[in-house]
């Protein structure tokens, strides 16, 4: 028997549209060959505008994984995130409910997907924070051994997105994913940070390609980008790709040091890509070093209604660590004071912005 799934937002905000060749997007999609579970997410996506859905990150190389979201019931998100990396360890693990099987699930109780990918390093095999080697252009020479290295784990994530894109064979309803590959470039903290403009395109684009090439088509590609909180971070304008579908950006508050204190969403550059891409989000939000989860989500539709932004959603990591480093600690929304609360008063995981 698998595990009760916890509830997800209902039919007001994430109702799957039915298969029907009327979803047409307002805004047509990077893939012209995109399944109809990508063009009906996309007509979900534009139909609501208006408003701002709350999303939670799962770990989901973690037998746990699905507790962020049980924590929070009877109340639901409305958008569930997963690292597509970790989701390939995950069905390594023989855990009892396969982590993909049950994302396909949350999709089809209505649960947008999201994915992030933390790619390995290819030319060191170490972990993407690994910045000691950051030549993002020798992924587009093939015969370099970083080039070998980086496609072939692609094409392993692809076969993922494949699954997701046939319901793990026909074992459930198809399900979109919103990708966000080699996020918040415009920062050095991975290994593709600050990357030659040019150059992060054209990965893009040949990402792009590979997908479609690989029958991949139920892909929504976004590209996401960390606040310019200082001036050794990128302008996020520079690095748009040339297709994207939708963009968002990463924004997290430090709670260590002094002037600290209050609670803030740092919007910086949101404006000027939102000036490229009609699709925005807020792909992650939350606090930085919280060892006691002393930050409050509110801030986050305050500062929206503030700035007059509309983002399609806000959405928060899971509890990764201590918090003793300054950057790990209590992230998810039921580990975060007013967290639950701030969910609550948001019915159906939505929270007006109008």
């Amino acid at each position: 028997m698998g595990v009760l799934l916890p509830a997800v937002a209902p039919a007001s905000f994430a109702h799957p549209a039915a298969a029907s060749s009327t979803c047409t997007p307002r805004i047509p999609l990077v893939d012209p060959a995109a399944t109809e579970e990508a063009r009906c997410l996309a007509v979900r996506l534009d139909g609501r505008q208006h408003r701002s859905g709350v999303g939670q990150q799962l770990n989901v190389s973690n037998s746990d994984y699905l507790r962020p979201l049980t924590l929070l019931e009877p109340d639901h998100v409305a958008v569930v995130g997963f690292d597509i990396g970790e989701l390939a360890q995950g069905e390594t693990y023989s855990f009892p409910d396969p982590p993909l099987q049950n994302l396909l699930r949350l999709a089809q109780e209505g649960a947008v997907l999201t994915a992030s990918w933390h790619a390995d390093n290819p030319h060191t095999e170490r972990t993407a924070g690994d910045t000691s080697w950051h030549d993002l252009a020798a992924l587009l020479d093939d015969t370099t051994p970083e080039a070998r290295a980086y496609w072939a784990d692609y094409d392993r994530m692809l076969a993922l997105f494949l699954r997701l894109q046939t319901g793990d064979g026909g074992l459930y309803p198809p399900a979109a994913v919103v990708f966000r590959p080699f996020h918040e470039a415009n920062g050095a903290w991975f290994w593709w940070g600050r990357p030659t403009p040019s150059v992060y395109r054209a990965v893009w684009a040949r990402m792009q390609e590979r997908a479609v090439a690989a029958g991949v088509h139920n892909i929504l590609w976004a590209y996401s980008f960390a606040a310019r909180a200082g001036s050794w971070i990128m302008h996020p304008a520079k690095l748009v790709p040339a297709h994207v579908d939708l963009a968002g950006i990463d924004s997290y508050d430090p709670e260590a040091g002094r002037g600290n204190g209050a609670d803030r969403l740092d919007l910086r550059g949101y404006a000027e890509v939102a000036a490229k891409v009609a699709r925005m989000t807020v792909t992650e939000a939350g606090p930085h070093g919280s060892a006691r989860g002393l930050w409050d989500p509110a801030v986050i539709t305050r500062t929206e209604k503030a700035a007059r932004i509309r983002p399609l959603w806000s959405m928060l990591w899971f509890d990764d660590g201590t918090g003793a480093d300054g950057v790990t600690g209590k992230k998810q929304i039921s580990s975060l004071v007013g967290g639950p609360a701030w969910l609550h008063s948001c019915p159906d995981g939505l929270c007006s912005l109008s």
